[in-house]
């Protein structure tokens, strides 16, 4: 109750996302966060929420195409974290070979073609989440 609560708050008033659904931002915020929370070592949990919470608190004012490769990019990871977390388990439980843990791993490098589209603001975005990931890393 306190999630929808919060994220109601953080959410209103929805005016680019509106055209793809409050319900499905709701729906897709709570997935990502509960899939940290099932899937993600404490730090890297920690990290992920104050994240979350910021990039859809940024959006609330998308344009409806931004929207779009929003719900989009957010879906893909929602299903790399999931597919991860659920064969780091099966190889903690002996299910699966313990020889493929690097692509047990969060996290993926961002191609050359990707990078290369991003604004000066997505890039010193994104260096700023490597900074604060390898700091969440040492500690």
């Amino acid at each position: 109750v306190l999630l929808d609560f919060s994220f109601a708050l953080l959410l209103h008033p929805i005016r680019g996302m509106a055209a793809t659904g409050n319900r499905r931002a709701l729906s897709l915020y709570k997935a990502v966060l509960r899939a940290h929370q099932r899937y993600l070592p404490h730090e890297m949990r920690q990290l992920g929420d104050a994240y979350v919470k910021s990039e859809f608190r940024l959006h609330r004012t998308a344009k409806p195409e931004q929207a779009v490769d929003f719900f989009r990019e957010w879906s893909t990871y929602l299903e790399h974290v999931e597919q991860t977390g659920r064969k780091n388990q099966a190889t903690d439980a002996g299910l699966l070979d313990s020889a493929d843990s690097i692509a047990n791993q969060f996290g993926r490098d961002v191609d050359d073609d990707t990078r290369a589209s991003f604004s000066e603001e997505q890039l010193a975005q994104l260096q700023k989440l490597r900074e604060e990931a390898e700091k969440a890393g040492k500690s």
